[in-house]
């Protein structure tokens, strides 16, 4: 369609039988569509609706253009919901259509949104244009109300467009807007600004503890705090959940990081009560410098959010600065894409199941032994191994959802085949640090396994070494808890933490995995020789069986054999199979 509406439009503009009847300023609409072209305020004829479809732009005038920023080619077509945003904030809209749908005017103070994300307020106005076989077109006419007094609710809507209702700081959508905004004056101002991401750090305490009221009560304090730590250019907004973003405006790094400190400084000292009970809260920052040669606002966030985890990473309540060539960066790239990878195939059930026998080198036992281990099938069939996307997992929070899979998609297979311990036999299965100190995860077994205690003997949750030594006093209560059900548990990775061996007297596992960077080699290497031994007659001496990993050849288990240990795995004995 051409820029000009051809003749039948105007003859509908000019034969509308309210022709008599002003909208403003004693402008009629019996006018040369000229008129139309040239009015001041913004003007556009849509098509009538049709069913439940929204009604298209046929005509825009110069007006429109110049008030909202959308030019004609990308309005002639469009539904009038341009002008209420991707997320909708304005529902104006819908109130017009159902006023055309009765064939009714229209008249309202509405805010719309530009073309540049901005928020408008304008009065708007909009009629039937008759045609000779009904209604040929609508007629909206847009004033701009900027400079004139605003009514309360519609400066409540300006408000909350642009504004987190709980903070009252500014919400993602305006920051990522102004953060656009001031990455695109660089060229021409020469100014460097910092993006700084924050992410509290102990915020997961107090809203366990207390609940989400008491969680909302401290975001809502902190919203009071922060803009006092900041300059009056800068911007700070509530990003999400408890994370906030500021934008340093005309800051160098070094700058940017004293504010932040300054930032992390009154986080740190400030305390929050809640019937009672006194918390105290910091922060992890990242940091990241905006330049003309910075990408865009989506790659700019996602860069100061891996700085920010970096220095969760490094200790918490303190700030990282993201820098381009910097491997710790790098490595956080990395597993933010598995983040994505593991979320995708939780949700299309692209994880599997393998299965690798254990053999019993001291034929004591009757029954299948073996670990259920974790694939996650690509997009393009291909299996990919944990190791991969493991670490990734644990470091954002994912490691928890993954064990709930794997548990429950075992405990479905024990069931289907109904294994039982008394039948000699056991299925391990590995869980992480996170969930042996996640309650939730603790109360979701048990009550799986009260609605099937039978079950409870062929199980053998493996812990790692290192998770159980972090968080000591959990883990002993996780594993005390299921034993009390009948499960058994083994520490896997045993050796790796070079730990003493004092604990064991008092961790009731009921295996010791031998760490396999040892097994490997001690044919070869007489020290990895040593440390399997002790392990095995120390293990021994505490009443616990022991099992080595990572067995390869056959001189390596004829080796285990003639010392006494009880179990082998690797792939000299099976390799993992799909669960069928």
């Amino acid at each position: 369609m051409s820029h000009q509406p051809g003749a039948e439009l105007a003859d509908a503009v000019v034969s509308w039988p309210g022709a008599a009847k002003t909208i403003a300023d004693d402008t009629t609409l019996n006018l040369p569509l000229s008129t139309l072209e040239h009015n001041r305020d913004a003007v556009i004829l849509m098509a009538p609706v049709s069913g439940q479809a929204d009604p298209s732009i046929v005509y825009v005038n110069e007006a429109f253009e110049s008030m909202t920023g959308y030019s004609r080619t990308t309005a002639l077509g469009a539904s009038p919901r341009i002008l209420v945003g991707e997320r909708g904030q304005f529902g104006w809209v819908g109130r017009l259509r159902r006023r055309m749908q009765s064939q009714q005017a229209f008249r309202e103070r509405c805010m719309l949104r530009c073309a540049n994300t901005n928020p408008l307020a304008a009065l708007v106005e909009a009629h039937p244009i008759g045609g000779a076989a009904g209604i040929a077109y609508w007629l909206v006419k847009m004033h701009d109300l900027a400079g004139e007094p605003i009514s309360g609710e519609l400066a409540r809507a300006m408000h909350s467009s642009t504004h987190d209702e709980l903070t009252g700081l500014i919400n993602r959508a305006e920051f990522e807007r102004r953060l656009e905004s001031a990455r695109g004056q660089l060229p021409d101002n020469g100014r460097e600004h910092v993006l700084c991401y924050l992410d509290l750090d102990q915020f997961k305490v107090v809203n366990d503890t207390c609940g989400h009221a008491a969680g909302d009560e401290l975001l809502r304090q902190l919203g009071e705090i922060l803009p006092g730590c900041v300059r009056e250019c800068d911007t700070i907004a509530r990003l999400s959940g408890d994370e906030f973003g500021v934008l340093f405006d005309s800051a160098t790094v070094p700058q940017a990081r004293l504010l932040a400190n300054r930032l992390r400084d009154s986080i740190e000292k400030y305390r929050f009560a809640w019937h009672n009970k006194i918390f105290s809260v910091g922060v992890s920052i990242g940091l990241v410098s905006i330049t003309d040669t910075s990408e865009g606002v989506s790659q700019l966030l996602s860069a100061a959010d891996t700085a920010c985890f970096a220095a969760k990473d490094l200790g918490r309540n303190r700030i990282y600065v993201h820098h381009h060539e910097d491997g710790e960066i790098a490595r956080r790239h990395g597993e933010m894409e598995w983040v994505t990878e593991i979320q995708a195939a939780l949700d299309q059930e692209r994880l599997q199941l393998h299965l690798q026998s254990i053999k019993d080198l001291t034929a004591t036992t009757q029954g299948n032994h073996y670990e259920v281990l974790l694939r996650m099938q690509a997009e393009d069939g291909t299996l990919i191994s944990p190791e991969a996307f493991l670490p990734a997992a644990e470091n954002y929070h994912l490691s928890t959802r993954l064990d709930t899979w794997v548990v429950g998609r075992a405990f479905d297979y024990l069931a289907s085949r109904e294994v039982r311990g008394d039948d000699g036999n056991l299925c391990c299965i590995n869980l992480s640090g996170h969930s042996i100190t996640d309650a939730g995860f603790l109360q979701t077994i048990m009550a799986r396994l009260g609605r099937a205690p039978e079950a409870a003997s062929a199980i053998c949750f493996e812990i790692t070494e290192t998770a159980v030594i972090a968080n000591l006093g959990l883990a002993t209560h996780f594993i005390r808890s299921l034993k009390r059900m009948g499960c058994r548990f083994a520490l896997d990775d045993f050796g790796s933490g070079l730990s003493s061996f004092a604990y064991l007297k008092n961790l009731p596992v009921d295996f010791l995995k031998i760490d396999g960077m040892f097994v490997r080699n001690m044919t070869r290497d007489p020290i990895d020789l040593a440390f399997v031994r002790s392990i095995n007659e120390i293990g021994h001496v505490m009443g616990k069986k022991t099992v080595a990993e990572f067995v390869e050849d056959q001189d390596t288990l004829d080796a285990l054999c003639e010392m006494g240990v009880d179990y082998a795995q690797g792939f000299h004995i099976s390799r993992p199979a799909p669960l069928v």
